[in-house]
């Protein structure tokens, strides 16, 4: 993320290269490689301390799982993202950490187990503010990225769970 965030303030037009451009067929490489692209530092730094703690939380639950939940909600969010995403260059991890976010609270939901609901809980406390970024907004915030990777998220918590 920091070296995306790096080459994203070196080279800018290399950077939109890489984002998730909805229904264009250059825009398919930002499946892959747009989480890791931030605009600049302040987006940088609002991206990397979420996915940290969420990431961990993930990875707590199921360590071996860890690098295919966060592939499948990336590539899952970046599909959705591609498929039915308003017209523009949506870069950044966000869409990754709504997935985790998701992930946690449906992997609460489906189990009911007490330390899922637990961290459930914790997530809502620190995190549950997150929600209000699936409300359409327009500061050129990727809002269908937030809600793809939510809904990506939970998905994933009920084939893991099923």
């Amino acid at each position: 993320m920091v070296a995306g965030t790096i080459l994203a303030v070196v080279a800018r037009s290399t950077a939109a290269r890489l984002a998730v451009v909805p229904r264009q067929g250059a825009g398919l490489i930002g499946l892959v490689t747009s989480p890791f692209i931030h605009l600049n530092a302040a987006h940088l730094a609002a991206n990397l301390p979420p996915f940290l703690a969420l990431g961990a939380l993930v990875l707590r639950r199921h360590e071996t799982e860890f690098v295919p939940v966060a592939a499948t909600i990336a590539l899952a969010q970046g599909g959705l993202l591609w498929l039915f995403g308003r017209q523009a260059a949506h870069v950044g991890m966000s869409g990754v950490i709504f997935g985790f976010l998701g992930y946690l609270l449906a992997a609460a939901w489906f189990t009911r187990t007490t330390s899922d609901l637990l961290v459930a809980g914790g997530v809502v406390v620190f995190y549950g503010g997150m929600l209000a970024g699936v409300k359409p907004a327009r500061d050129g915030t990727s809002w269908e990225g937030h809600l793809f990777g939510l809904l990506a998220g939970v998905a994933r918590a009920w084939f893991d769970t099923s």
